[in-house]
């Protein structure tokens, strides 16, 4: 469907929705107010949460009771920055105490990841919440001059909430109706690659959205076959961090400026860049961000630290002061393009390997972290370590409720099928997985590199 049909359509749709119209119009404003409007704004969002939290969540409550906070003692932004770091071991351990009061499972929806750390974690989103986060990404888009209803095409891994979505599940005319399709990171094959290929020569997307290592794959696959036959008027690389090398090629194939974005899982739409890419946009109208020492403490701009986010949205099972163990730095100065919005610079610490096996297909590195989501209470840490083309070892240190014998068959089972049997697979229980000589630690790492 053509764009400005889908923007008309929409509109048509949605003519009565003073809430909708009015809430989207107040998220693009926000960007655009002075630095001390939008810090009160969060301030009075960060008071609201805390308070909250403190009288719905029984965690909260046990977790500041503990320190003697109460949420009158919140009198300025630094005692915001005073309360102690959520972690992802207290979420592993406390997620069903987190969550508030009389909340019910179509408020509070389960989302799960396996993180940065190796380490499988589920959280519960904020069903509320969907309107703002949607307005989010309409701003995120609006920075680059794209708007809803642009064609996008996702470079994405599957999951129980996109499988309608799968371009080879999904109609053409649904396609149409969308304006979206999606293509399977977790199939990239010579042959995948190819269909990818035509199917986004037809459609013509204005955006592509991608993992950085699954797009850049995606984009030499394309070089080296006479090029991508399509152009958009962007790329949105997110999950991790985008080397420089890695930005080059996508720029060259698709021929369009490449945007990082920073999110997770746990909390969508942290930060990002706009056309000007001096630093990242924090959204910090809707979410806080700080750079910490090991003790929680804020790092002035320019210093490297851990990564919290607050998620002032949020109000089913809060996260504040969110720990992610993701690396980056706050910058001091303001962004040419004119937007209030602080900046940040790139974050580090997440780092996805793509793993090459012996029929040349490559496997995105996130596709064995997925598997993890149904086992939270079987293993405390897991790692995916391909040491050859067929050999891969699996490590995982396992819960006191871990059945070893039937989580092995699981892994060999789904595994297999997942590298469609070329590959053996050596599982490990161990007692602890180390960290990479860097000090970070790669959940899915594979020693196994292609050129061009």
């Amino acid at each position: 469907m053509k764009p400005t049909l889908f923007r008309l359509l929409w509109r048509l749709k949605h003519f009565g929705d003073r809430d909708i119209l009015e809430t989207l119009r107040r998220i693009e404003r926000n960007q655009w107010l002075s630095q001390d409007e939008l810090s009160s704004l969060a301030w009075e969002k960060q008071k609201r949460l805390v308070t909250h939290a403190y009288a719905s969540s029984p965690y909260y409550r046990k977790k500041y009771g503990a320190i003697g906070f109460q949420p009158g003692d919140l009198k300025t932004p630094e005692d915001f920055s005073r309360l102690p770091v959520l972690t992802k071991e207290e979420i592993r351990e406390h997620i069903d105490e987190m969550v508030s009061d009389g909340v019910d499972a179509s408020i509070a929806v389960k989302r799960f990841t396996g993180g940065s750390t190796g380490i499988p974690l589920m959280v519960y989103h904020d069903s509320r919440a969907d309107l703002p986060v949607w307005g989010l990404h309409l701003r995120t888009i609006g920075r680059w001059g794209l708007r809803l209803g642009d064609k996008i095409a996702h470079v994405w891994g599957l999951n129980r909430l996109n499988q309608e979505f799968l371009h080879d599940t999904q109609s053409p005319l649904s396609r149409a109706l969308k304006n979206y399709v999606l293509l399977d990171a977790y199939e990239m094959s010579p042959t995948k690659m190819e269909e990818f290929a035509e199917l986004l020569r037809a459609f013509r997307p204005n955006l592509l959205i991608g993992y950085v290592s699954a797009m850049t794959a995606f984009a030499q696959y394309l070089e080296n076959s006479g090029g991508a036959g399509f152009a958009p008027s962007a790329v949105w690389l997110t999950s991790e961090p985008t080397h420089d090398f890695q930005r080059e090629i996508v720029e060259r194939t698709y021929g369009a400026p490449v945007y990082d974005q920073y999110g997770s899982v746990e909390i969508h739409h942290c930060a990002v860049e706009c056309a000007n890419r001096e630093g990242l946009h924090l959204e910090a109208d809707f979410r806080t961000i700080e750079v910490v020492d090991e003790d929680g403490r804020p790092l002035p701009a320019g210093e490297a630290g851990l990564v919290t986010v607050t998620d002032l949205l949020n109000f089913a099972a809060p996260l504040i002061r969110y720990r992610n163990e993701d690396y980056g730095s706050l910058l001091a100065q303001n962004c040419s393009c004119g937007r209030s919005l602080p900046l940040m610079s790139k974050v580090t610490g997440r780092i996805y390997d793509m793993f090459h096996l012996p029929d040349g297909s490559q496997i995105y590195g996130h596709r064995f972290t997925t598997f993890f989501y149904d086992h939270v209470d079987a293993v405390t840490e897991f790692q995916v370590h391909q040491v050859l083309e067929d050999q891969v070892i699996v490590r995982l240190v396992p819960t006191s409720r871990c059945n070893r014998e039937t989580l092995s068959a699981q892994v060999l089972k789904s595994f297999r099928e997942y590298t469609r049997g070329q590959v053996t697979f050596d599982i490990q229980f161990v007692d602890g997985i180390a960290k990479e000589a860097s000090g970070k630690f790669r959940f899915a790492k594979s020693d196994v590199r292609k050129s061009g």
